[in-house]
């Protein structure tokens, strides 16, 4: 199956966020990575399933089957799982995102299992009128203390990677490698699927950056770094608002901003801060069932689990 077909079916069959982790682009970005991907398509009974599959190494010559936002497509779950055994051998287990509700061992969720979505085609001014005041006072602040918005290219990469590694130490949490991300950029450059490196700079300096996808009429952002100087300028309000007016601009239907807490989560969950902010923006909060393995080597799978609950508690 080519690219034109695959991403077109992914598109019909989309989960409710995420589709763009199905797309041909995000395999072969993969591949780049190194890594082995394998692309599923099956009918069955008047009924279809899509996979994309991405070997993950493990210690000692094992390895497991991600498929991330997937398997999608209009077969029952328990369909879905015989034909993934039997199309992806070898593997210690897979491990799945589905739309459906499962019975499978759930796992620590790899993508977020809740996000929250603007819908664009309501236009800016009732975007903004949604909003929460101090965002859309925020917003006009940062246009006030002339914070500058536009998108950069693969040049200014360090740039990002500099604002990164603040944003790291600051806000406590560990970032992919800095790998990952470039070879992100330039694989993704063009095509469906397309990942994009936006700043906001003020006086001359970008102090805020975003990465985003673009894919099914849908923007999503990704990744974003801040300087630890200015902050009072709330550069990362402005740059949000410019992506999604660009994002309107060029007929998206959907922002999404990838990744909050679950709606039931109190003041001590670690996204807790940036659900706030990522709420002040309004939208609709969308949830799947999470992440979950299906073990094929059952007693190797049982060793691995319980060696990485005594490394990590979990």
């Amino acid at each position: 199956m080519d690219r034109n077909h695959w991403n077109k079916l992914v598109k019909e069959h989309a989960p409710p966020f995420g589709v763009f982790l199905q797309s041909w682009e995000w395999g072969e970005f993969q591949r780049t990575l190194s890594r082995r991907v394998l692309r599923i398509h099956k009918e069955d009974g008047g009924k279809e399933m899509l996979a994309q599959a991405i070997e993950m190494d493990l210690p000692f010559g094992h390895f497991y089957w991600y498929l991330p936002k997937g398997p999608i497509g209009s077969m029952s779950l328990e369909r879905k799982s015989e034909v993934l055994r039997a199309e992806l051998p070898d593997a210690m287990f897979l491990r799945v995102e589905p739309v459906e509700e499962s019975r499978m061992l759930q796992v620590y969720d790899v993508q977020p299992s809740n996000t929250l979505v603007l819908d664009l085609t309501m236009g800016e001014d009732k975007l903004l009128s949604q909003m929460k005041s101090k965002t859309r006072y925020n917003i006009r602040l940062s246009n006030k203390k002339g914070v500058e918005c536009k998108f950069v290219n693969v040049e200014s990469f360090e740039d990002f990677i500099r604002l990164m590694d603040q944003t790291t130490q600051r806000d406590k949490f560990i970032a992919h490698p800095e790998v990952y991300y470039k070879t992100m950029l330039e694989a993704m450059a063009s095509g469906e699927a397309k990942a994009s490196l936006a700043a906001a700079f003020y006086e001359g300096r970008p102090i805020a950056m975003n990465i985003v996808m673009d894919f099914a009429g849908t923007r999503s952002y990704l990744h974003g770094a801040t300087s630890n100087l200015h902050r009072n300028v709330m550069a990362q309000y402005a740059l949000h608002w410019f992506l999604i007016e660009d994002a309107i601009a060029k007929g998206m239907s959907a922002f999404d901003f990838w990744g909050i807490a679950p709606i039931d989560a109190d003041e001590k969950h670690s996204w807790a801060g940036i659900t706030r902010y990522k709420l002040g923006f309004g939208g609709e909060r969308l949830s799947m069932p999470g992440t979950f393995d299906l073990p094929t080597k059952h007693f190797v799978y049982s060793l691995y689990r319980m060696g990485k609950k005594l490394r990590t508690g979990r």
